[in-house]
């Protein structure tokens, strides 16, 4: 292979699984030392990956233990590639978000109720350390998306908020954090993705908003968060019509260039995932076609990239300038993860320790007031839809009794997803039969999960209804406590 295609191999970043079939790990091998690839972008299985199902990881797949299984992977893959590989995930709350049996960190609308940035910071650094000690370089976070769209069903709660300059704030705290770890950030998805009411995993979304409109909001977080040593940033699959009508952004070479001179941005262009159906809906370009256009367009990093092979002799054919400046890019951004070695790590945070004190700081007020104070032996009566909360109910009994019949009745809800497709998991009757228990006299609703599953919710105008973001056992020990011993609690506003 020739010393230019091996440049353009240093682009590619396919997909691996940690299931996956032998042909597979046969075909990322042959790619490994025959096409020079740059790096691979780690999910846990096919199933989960093409659907944008991080949540909704297959039982058929059997290990004691996943993560030493992905760092074998790692591992394995390293040790025959004659270039250092360049290893990415996508774990905005951390690798539990890809590894089963794993604690799962609060997710970003989570952090995005808080005011002590410190505990952001924790969250970084402890997604980043758990994340370098298995050797992957990226994790494609933080989501800088303004979540102005309380529709959105992609960003939602993967975002801090709503505030432009509340998130610049929380991103900044995540990425230092997750630099302390020994782990370099992306931000993500230019041109801003909060303002949709489509998946780009299954649809192209089209924003109608002038350059104004994404000047006075979306680009707020980037203008504050790029620097001269800002190291990554990911392009979204979405139609921005005011920068480019007739390409979606990460095939788009107006999109890149406004990125890089406008907003000023240096480092290392990394498409999204070029398997998405936002890409591929009402068009007929190969996947071959897509990554040379991307690549053309200006993305350094190729993700999820397919049919590579043909991709190279496409791109073989572009002038050799350009093909010099993305393989900079590429060699520029495993340089500062290289310089990572020398930064100095955070203290040593005990998970349990950051869960625990964590888990107290997030019980928030999703809707109406609560300011009830605690009697002794109040007795409550709970009902329960999804997994039952048992440490909630547990520590509830130290203090108060639980019966049947009860004036204090709290509906519990633990939706079995974090994403609001397809009803949060439960069915529709299920809906319906929460929706029934409102119409009773309640005293209060505990979403053990995430807010936005508040819009499924009717007729609660009168109802005060609380979450704890997570339902893990620590937030559910936290949200007993509070009825034990009451603190001021945030509110979250959509």
């Amino acid at each position: 292979m020739t010393a230019l295609r091996i440049k353009i191999g240093q682009s590619f970043m396919p997909a691996a699984f940690i299931h996956d079939s032998e042909d597979h790990m046969s075909y990322l091998e042959e790619l490994i030392r025959d096409y020079h690839i740059g790096g691979l972008c780690f999910f846990h299985s096919r199933q989960s990956a093409a659907a944008n199902k991080a949540d909704q990881k297959s039982n058929e797949f059997e290990h004691k233990n996943e993560l030493q299984l992905l760092r074998e992977k790692i591992e394995h893959f390293q040790s025959i590639s004659k270039t250092p590989l360049f290893i990415s995930i996508d774990a905005e709350w951390g690798l539990a978000m890809r590894v089963r049996n794993l604690k799962l960190f609060p997710y970003a609308t989570a952090l995005g109720t808080l005011n002590d940035l410190k505990y952001i910071e924790q969250t970084g650094y402890l997604c980043g350390k758990e994340c370098a000690e298995l050797g992957i370089h990226i994790n494609f976070a933080p989501v800088v998306d303004v979540n102005s769209n309380p529709n959105n069903p992609v960003i939602g709660f993967r975002s801090f908020g709503n505030d432009p300059d509340h998130i610049s704030l929380q991103a900044e705290a995540f990425m230092n954090g997750m630099r302390a770890g020994g782990v370099l950030p992306c931000l993500k998805h230019f041109p801003g993705h909060g303002d949709t009411d489509l998946d780009s995993h299954h649809h192209l979304p089209v924003i109608q908003k002038s350059l104004a409109d994404f000047e006075a909001s979306d680009w707020i977080p980037y203008r504050k968060l790029i620097t001269e040593n800002t190291e990554a940033v990911m392009i979204a699959h979405l139609l921005a019509t005011s920068i480019d009508h007739q390409n979606p952004s990460s095939l788009s070479k107006k999109t890149i260039d406004l990125l890089q001179t406008s907003l000023g941005f240096k480092g290392t262009v990394f498409s999204d995932a070029l398997n998405m159906k936002a890409l591929k809906i009402n068009n007929t370009k190969t996947n071959a076609q897509l990554c040379f256009e991307a690549y053309e367009a200006g993305c350094d990093f190729l993700c999820f990239a397919e049919d590579i092979p043909e991709a190279i002799n496409l791109i073989s054919k572009c002038d050799q300038e350009l093909i010099n400046s993305r393989y900079q890019s590429v060699q520029r951004l495993k340089e500062k993860h290289s310089a990572l070695k020398n930064k100095k790590e955070l203290p040593t945070y005990n998970i349990d320790d950051y869960h625990a004190q964590i888990a107290s700081k997030l019980i928030t007020i999703i809707d109406g007031e609560y300011n009830w104070k605690p009697e002794s032996n109040t007795t409550f009566s709970l009902k329960y839809f999804g997994e039952v909360p048992e440490y909630f109910e547990r520590e509830l009994k130290k203090a108060h009794k639980l019966e049947g019949a009860s004036s204090k009745k709290i509906l519990c809800i633990q939706p079995p997803q974090l994403r609001p497709a397809g009803n949060f998991g439960f069915d529709q009757t299920e809906i319906e039969d929460i929706n029934k228990q409102i119409q009773q006299s309640l005293h209060c609703i505990i979403i053990f999960g995430n807010p936005y599953f508040i819009q499924k919710l009717r007729n609660i105008e009168d109802v005060t209804v609380l979450c704890t973001f997570l339902g893990q056992k620590d937030y559910q020990i936290a949200c007993a406590n509070h009825f034990i011993h009451p603190q001021t609690l945030g509110k979250f506003n959509f």
